[in-house]
C-alpha cells in the first residue's frame, strides 16, 4: 500500500514566521514510517518545505495514497483537519488518521467527517496495526487499542494502550526526509540538525505543562547501547535531544556521556534540562559538556517562588540562579524558558525581565501562559476562555483575559526581547551565525526580520477577543 505521512503546517502568520526560522525534523512521522516501511511504499511530505498546501494537493493526486496520516500541536489542530479535508476530497475512499498531543487529550475535537480514525498518545504500534488492519481490506479497527474510531457523529473509544517501552521502538527512518534534511536546523543551536528521544517523562508536576500526563507520571528511558546504535546512523552535526527533561537519571547519563567519548561519536549536543537537575548535579554537566553538550533549554518560568508555587513549580528562583553558574562554567548556552501570565501588570512584566537579564541568560524564550488541554491549567481555566481558536494556541496569543488593554500587553511582549537583544542574544548569533555559509546567514535573517515584524502586530490576529479598553 501506499502511505502518506504529512507534517503539517498551520496557516497563520505567527506560525507562517516560526517556520521560517525553526524547522525540526518531522520525528514522529519517522517513526511511524520506520514501523510500516518495510513492506510499504512511505512517502513524507513535510508542508512547510515542499510547496504548502499546493504541494500537499500535487502529491495527493500523483502518489495516490491509501493512507494518509498526519498529526500536531493544538494550534496546528485545525490544519491537520484541512489535511483529512483535502485527502479525501482527492480520493473519498483513502483512510484519514490524525495522531499527536492534540489528538491524545483531546481526541473528540478529531470527531469529524473526513477523519476516520485518531491515534492517542504514543500511535508508533497502533498505526502499524491499522495499516495491517487497512491491508485485508477491513474496516473494523475496534480491536486495535488506543486508537479513536469515528463513525458518523460519534467517536468511540477503544481500550487504552499501554505505553511502549522507549528501547522497542523501531529506529526513525530518516531516509524519508533526506530531499529536504538539509533545511532542518535553528540558528542558534545548530543549523543542520537532527532529533533524538532519549527520555520521555518527568517528575515535575507543573500545572501548564501535558507531558508528565501524557506520559502517565512515569520516566521512561533507553539504554546506552540503544543511543549509540542510533547516534552512529545520523549523518548531521547537531542532535538535539526531544525530551521533557533529558538527565533526570544520573548513573545511566554519565555511563552514555562517557560512552559518547569512547566510541567518538563527535556530535554537538542540545537537550531540555530541570534547573534543579543542572544545579544539584554540576559532575553530570560538567561530563556532558566534555561529550559535546553546548545547548539546553532551562524552564525559569517566573521570577519569584511564590509565582513558581501557583504554576506547581518545584523549583525555585535559587536552583535558577545555581543552574546559570554550573551552565556557565561550562561554557553551556542556555534559553530560558519564561512565561508572561495574562493577568500580568506592566510592573509584572518588568520584574521578570529584569529578573532575565540579571541571570544573565544566553537567549530568552518568552512565552504567553497558555492553557494548553491535557494540563491542569486548562481544568483551571476552561470557564475563563475568550479565545477559542486554536489557531492562536501558539503560546504567544492571550487566550485568557489579559489585565493589560490587549495591543499594551503585546507591545509590553514584544519589548521584553527588544531589551534583551544586547548583549546576550547578539553575543550567541555571533557565535552560532559564524558557521553559516553567505547564502544560509541571508535566509536566517530575512526570517528573523519576517519574526519580528509579525511579533509587532500579534494583537491583530484574534477573531474573538478584543481585550480590556485601553
Amino acid at each position: 500500500m501506499r502511505i502518506l505521512l504529512v507534517r503539517v503546517a498551520a496557516d497563520t502568520r505567527y506560525m507562517s514566521a516560526m517556520y521560517e526560522v525553526v524547522r525540526m525534523e518531522p520525528l514522529s512521522l519517522e517513526y511511524l514510517g520506520a514501523a510500516v516501511g518495510d513492506d510499504h511504499d512511505v512517502k513524507v511530505l513535510d508542508m512547510r518545505l515542499e510547496g504548502g498546501w499546493e504541494g500537499l494537493r500535487s502529491t495527493l493526486e500523483s502518489f495516490e495514497p491509501d493512507i494518509v496520516g498526519t498529526g500536531g500541536d493544538t494550534c496546528e489542530a485545525n490544519a491537520c483537519k484541512r489535511v483529512a479535508c483535502l485527502a479525501k476530497e482527492t480520493n473519498p475512499s483513502v483512510l484519514t488518521v490524525v495522531g499527536g498531543i492534540h489528538a491524545t487529550f483531546c481526541p473528540e475535537d478529531f470527531r469529524h467527517p473526513h477523519i476516520d480514525l485518531v491515534c492517542i498518545n504514543e500511535g508508533v504500534f497502533a498505526f502499524k496495526e491499522i495499516v495491517e488492519q487497512h491491508e485485508r481490506r477491513s474496516k473494523d479497527f475496534s480491536q486495535i487499542d488506543g486508537i479513536a474510531i469515528n463513525e458518523g457523529s460519534t467517536q468511540h473509544r477503544t481500550e487504552e494502550r499501554p505505553l511502549s517501552d522507549l528501547n522497542s521502538l523501531p529506529f526513525p527512518d530518516r531516509s524519508l526526509t533526506q530531499r529536504v534534511r538539509d533545511k532542518y536546523g535553528f540558528s542558534l543551536w545548530g543549523k543542520h540538525l537532527a532529533l533524538m528521544r532519549y527520555t520521555q517523562g518527568c517528575v515535575g508536576r507543573c500545572d501548564f505543562c501535558p507531558s508528565w500526563k501524557q506520559s502517565g507520571g512515569r520516566y521512561l528511558r533507553r539504554t546506552v547501547e540503544s543511543m549509540i546504535e542510533e547516534l552512529k546512523t545520523i549523518q548531521e552535526p547537531y542532535i538535539y535531544f526531544v525530551c521533557e527533561e533529558s538527565l533526570l537519571d544520573t548513573e545511566l547519563s554519565l555511563a552514555l556521556a562517557k560512552a559518547i567519548q569512547e566510541e567518538r561519536i563527535g556530535k554537538h549536543f542540545g537537550m531540555p534540562l530541570r534547573a534543579d537537575t543542572v544545579a544539584n548535579k554540576p559532575q553530570l554537566i560538567e561530563a556532558w559538556a566534555e561529550a559535546g553538550l553546548e545547548d539546553t533549554i532551562v524552564g525559569i518560568e517566573q521570577a519569584s517562588d511564590e509565582h513558581l508555587d501557583e504554576r506547581d513549580k518545584t523549583t525555585n528562583v535559587k536552583d535558577n540562579i545555581e543552574a546559570m553558574k554550573v551552565l556557565k562554567a561550562n561554557k553551556v548556552a542556555c534559553t530560558g524558558s519564561m512565561f508572561f501570565r495574562p493577568d500580568f501588570s506592566k510592573e509584572q512584566f518588568d520584574q521578570l525581565v529584569e529578573h532575565t537579564i540579571a541571570l544573565e541568560i544566553d537567549c530568552p524564550q518568552y512565552f504567553i501562559l497558555t492553557p494548553i488541554p491535557g494540563t491542569k491549567l486548562f481544568d483551571k481555566s476552561r470557564d475563563h476562555i475568550v479565545e477559542h481558536n486554536f489557531d492562536l494556541w501558539d503560546f504567544n496569543h492571550a487566550v485568557i483575559p489579559t489585565q493589560l488593554p490587549l495591543k499594551q500587553f503585546y507591545e509590553e511582549y514584544m519589548n521584553a526581547y527588544r531589551t534583551h537583544l544586547e548583549p546576550f542574544v547578539v553575543e550567541l548569533y555571533k557565535k552560532k551565525m559564524a558557521q553559516l555559509t553567505q547564502e544560509e546567514l541571508s535566509q536566517e535573517m530575512d526570517g528573523l526580520l519576517g519574526f519580528r515584524r509579525v511579533f509587532g502586530t500579534l494583537h491583530e490576529d484574534h477573531e474573538e477577543y478584543a481585550g480590556p479598553p485601553a
